[in-house]
């Protein structure tokens, strides 16, 4: 009975490692979604963005050496970041269902 004992919390000791290896891999592949989701949403605020198409036509232009259509205003060399300013409340759940595990 002593022998069977050990092998009982042997087990469960083995279950509950198991446990956590899957809930850490879950966690690490959720984390792994919502950086890809967050990166893409931030793709596609760029895609289509005018600003973008005119800086990329007026680079084009001044590559080429002739003058880009529509080129940007004396003043607007420097490359201005985008601000994402609108983040998806689902996801900001979804980081914090995540934080809890």
């Amino acid at each position: 009975a002593v022998g069977n004992l050990g092998t009982n919390s042997s087990m469960a000791a083995f279950e509950r490692m198991e446990e956590k290896v899957e809930a850490l891999e879950a966690r690490s592949q959720a984390a792994a979604e919502l950086a890809g989701a967050d990166l893409e949403s931030q793709f596609a605020a760029l895609e289509g963005a005018p600003e973008v198409d005119a800086e990329l036509e007026a680079l084009k232009g001044r590559l080429s050496g002739a003058p880009a259509a529509g080129s940007l205003p004396a003043g607007s060399d420097a490359v201005q970041p985008v601000q994402v300013s609108e983040v998806d409340p689902e996801l900001e759940e979804l980081k914090r269902s995540i934080d809890k595990l």
